[in-house]
C-alpha cells in the first residue's frame, strides 16, 4: 500500500517556509516545526502544542509525520533491527547498534540492491527503487523513537548509496543542519561498493564525511565474481578514486571492508596483493568473516584461518582489524530480516 500524502521530512527548511507562507502562515513557524521534528522527534502534529490548532490540522491533512511502520523488529543483545514499510511502497531495514555513548544507526538507501554481491541478502530480488531523502530521515526518526538519539549515522544498509546520491546528499544536509539533528559530518559514513565516478564527485564536494569502500577481492577477477555490479571499474581505478578522496579531504583515510570467504579470497597471496594495493593509500582495512545466508553456498573461514590471514595482512604493512559482528544473534546482516519476513508471508 502506498500513500499520496507527502512526508514532512522531504521538505528542507526553506521549502517548509515557502509552504507556510503559501498556506497563509508566518514563516517563523518553520523553526518551531523543525524543533518538534528533529530535536524532540515528535510522532504527530498534535504534539506541537505551541502551534495554532488550525495549523496543526492543516499539517495533518497535507503531510505524514513520525516513525515508519515497523512490520518486524529483531532485538539482540547489542543491536535492534527494524524492517519498515515505506509510505511510497517497499520495505527496507534499519538498525540501531549499541555503542559507548550514543548508538550508531545503520540506514538503507534503496529498496533492494543491484550490485549483486553473492554474500548479501539485499540483492537477491534486485532493486525496486531509490529511497527518498524524507524516507531516509524517517528511518532515523523510527530508530530514535525506539532507542535514543544517534551518535553516528552509517549508510551501510540496503542498497548502494552512490546510486541514490542526490537523495543521500539531501538527507546529509538535514542530518548536519544545526536546526535539525546537528550531527558533525565526521559522524556520518557513506559506504559504497565502489562507484568510481561518484567517489570522484564526492571527493570534490569536501563534505567532511567518512568514506567506506567494499573491496570484495584482491584481484579484479575475484571482485567480479563476488561483486559483479561493480566489475566495470577495475581495482586500479577504484584506488585512484579513493586516493583522490583522501587528498581532497585533508588526508582523510578510507575504510576498506573485506568480506573474507574461505578458499576464495583468504590466501596469503591475497594478503600480499592487498598490501600492494593499499600501499601509499591512507586506510583502515576491516576484515569481515562471511555472514552465511541461505541463498549463498560460500562459507566463512575458520577462526584460526581468519587469524592467520589477519597476521599476514599485518606482515604486509596493512592497518587492519577483524570486525566483530554486533548483530549476529538477530541476523542483522544486510537484507536478512527482509528475506526471512518475505519467506513467512
Amino acid at each position: 500500500m502506498t500513500s499520496n500524502v507527502q512526508s514532512i521530512y522531504d521538505l528542507d527548511f526553506d521549502q517548509l517556509c515557502e509552504w507556510l507562507i503559501a498556506a497563509g502562515q508566518p514563516s517563523y513557524r518553520a523553526r518551531q516545526i523543525y524543533e518538534w521534528l528533529y530535536k524532540r522527534a515528535a510522532a504527530s502534529f498534535a504534539e506541537m502544542t505551541n502551534l495554532p490548532k488550525d495549523l496543526r490540522g492543516v499539517l495533518t491533512e497535507h503531510f505524514a509525520i513520525g516513525p515508519l511502520n515497523s512490520v518486524a523488529v529483531a532485538q539482540g543483545t547489542e543491536a535492534q533491527k527494524h524492517l519498515v514499510h515505506l509510505p511510497a511502497g517497499g520495505e527496507v531495514e534499519c538498525v540501531s547498534i549499541r555503542m559507548k555513548g550514543a548508538p550508531t544507526f545503520c540506514i538503507s538507501t534503496q529498496v533492494g540492491c543491484n550490485i549483486g554481491c553473492v554474500f548479501c541478502a539485499s540483492t537477491v530480488d534486485g532493486c525496486e527503487r531509490n529511497v527518498t531523502a524524507g524516507e531516509i530521515i524517517q528511518q532515523v526518526i523510527t530508530l530514535q523513537l525506539a532507542t535514543e538519539r544517534p551518535g553516528n549515522i552509517v549508510f551501510m544498509g540496503m542498497g548502494e548509496p552512490l546510486f541514490n546520491f542526490n537523495n543521500v546528499l539531501t538527507a546529509i544536509e538535514r542530518l548536519t543542519d544545526k536546526r535539525a539533528f546537528g550531527l558533525s559530518p565526521s559522524r556520518i559514513v557513506i559506504s559504497t561498493a565502489g562507484i568510481v565516478p561518484v567517489i570522484h564527485r564526492l571527493a570534490e564536494m569536501r563534505l567532511g564525511v567518512e568514506l567506506a569502500v567494499s573491496l570484495g577481492g584482491s584481484t579484479d577477477r575475484q571482485r567480479a565474481r563476488l561483486m559483479p555490479g561493480v566489475a566495470r571499474w577495475p581495482l586500479e581505478e577504484l584506488m585512484a578514486a579513493c586516493d583522490h578522496f583522501t587528498r581532497a579531504n585533508r588526508g582523510q583515510p578510507v575504510t576498506f571492508a573485506y568480506v573474507v570467504v574461505e578458499d576464495v579470497n583468504d590466501s596469503f597471496d591475497d594478503a600480499r596483493r592487498l598490501g600492494k594495493l593499499l600501499r601509499g593509500q591512507r586506510h583502515h582495512l576491516n576484515l569481515i568473516p562471511l555472514n552465511p545466508t541461505p541463498h549463498c553456498k560460500l562459507r566463512p573461514p575458520s577462526r584460526d584461518r581468519l587469524h592467520a590471514f589477519f597476521q599476514e595482512c599485518r606482515k604486509h604493512g596493512l592497518n587492519v582489524s577483524i570486525r566483530r559482528s554486533k548483530g549476529a544473534d538477530i541476523n542483522a546482516a544486510c537484507g536478512q530480516l527482509r528475506r526471512r519476513h518475505a519467506a513467512k508471508a
